[in-house]
């Protein structure tokens, strides 16, 4: 039995219903019919099991979880099954590999009309003209295998305009590949000059599990800096950034350079204050609260001068 074939323990999802209305979540989302299985996934993955009213193919429990990337393992080329679908108020209407039907069955083999450009393809779908893609994932957690195969379905063209890329990466690897499913944050601004965050799947291949761990491995901690004092300049002495230990003082600040550091890397930010704006702008767009993102970004600048000030001549540590 392949792992396309073999029964699934459950689905991922990047996002579910909230009083009937669709919701973007920040990490991975999982649904399952086994309160074991459930209760398992959130050992490895965080959250709590639940009772499923998120939607999802009418699974009973669902998990969400803490975490945006999960190490998993597929194996080979058919643990990727992709076509184009186009549904209709009576079902699907169209369906094709992007060449030829594949249903109806009297159309099954024949050229399917679809343009071979990927940018002509979506102008076609968003004008209700013709089909969207339909990926579907299947794989297991690296980290606990036996708890069965997971499956991720996603409409992505992103990930549609990558399956090449991906199905050749996992030809190469023998045996089962280890491989790292992402929902990853996009912050992109639009024609007004509003920053939107939104997320979108990717998956990366490793390699085999014979030479990639089934769990990345921790992020080293900082080594601790030697206190040392700051050299006395004129005027206003301007506190130095250091990992020594916190003075004690009622104005104290501490900050987590190294949470900072790896949320700059998925935001790909270049400084503290770009950081914190492109993590207000995914919170507050994610919850379409757009007057309340317009003036966050419009006051954070002032916020960072104020909180500068106050900090200035006080016994102060950055860590």
């Amino acid at each position: 039995m392949t792992q396309s074939s073999a029964v699934r323990a459950g689905r991922f999802h990047m996002g579910r219903l909230s009083e009937g209305r669709p919701q973007a979540l920040d990490a991975w989302r999982v649904t399952t019919d086994d309160a074991d299985v459930a209760a398992r996934v959130a050992g490895f993955l965080g959250g709590e099991p639940q009772p499923n009213e998120g939607g999802g193919g009418g699974l009973g429990y669902e998990v969400l979880t803490s975490r945006e990337s999960v190490r998993v393992l597929l194996d080979g080329p058919d643990a990727v099954a992709a076509h184009m679908v186009l549904r209709g108020s009576t079902g699907i209407i169209h369906e094709c590999d992007g060449v030829e039907f594949l249903s109806p069955v009297e159309k099954k083999g024949q050229p399917c009309g679809c343009p071979p450009l990927l940018e002509d393809r979506k102008l076609a779908a968003r004008d209700g003209r013709g089909p969207m893609p339909s990926v579907d994932i299947t794989f297991r957690i690296a980290a606990a295998p036996v708890l069965g195969a997971f499956h991720f379905m996603t409409g992505s063209w992103q990930l549609a305009a990558q399956l090449s890329v991906l199905t050749d990466a996992l030809e190469r690897v023998d045996g089962p590949a280890v491989c790292d499913l992402t929902m990853e944050l996009v912050v992109y601004t639009t024609k007004t000059g509003r920053s939107v965050g939104c997320r979108k799947p990717v998956v990366t291949v490793l390699g085999s599990s014979d030479t990639v761990a089934p769990e990345p491995p921790p992020t080293a901690e900082p080594t601790p800096a030697p206190a040392r004092s700051a050299p006395r300049r004129k005027g206003r002495p301007v506190p130095e950034p250091t990992t020594a230990s916190t003075p004690e003082s009622s104005h104290s600040v501490s900050v987590d350079a190294v949470l900072l550091r790896h949320a700059a890397q998925v935001l790909g930010t270049g400084d503290h204050q770009e950081t914190v704006i492109a993590a207000l702008s995914e919170i507050v767009a994610g919850r379409q609260q757009t007057t309340e993102l317009a003036r966050l970004r419009e006051h954070v600048g002032r916020i960072a001068a104020i909180a500068g000030q106050a900090l200035q001549g006080r016994n102060s540590s950055l860590t």
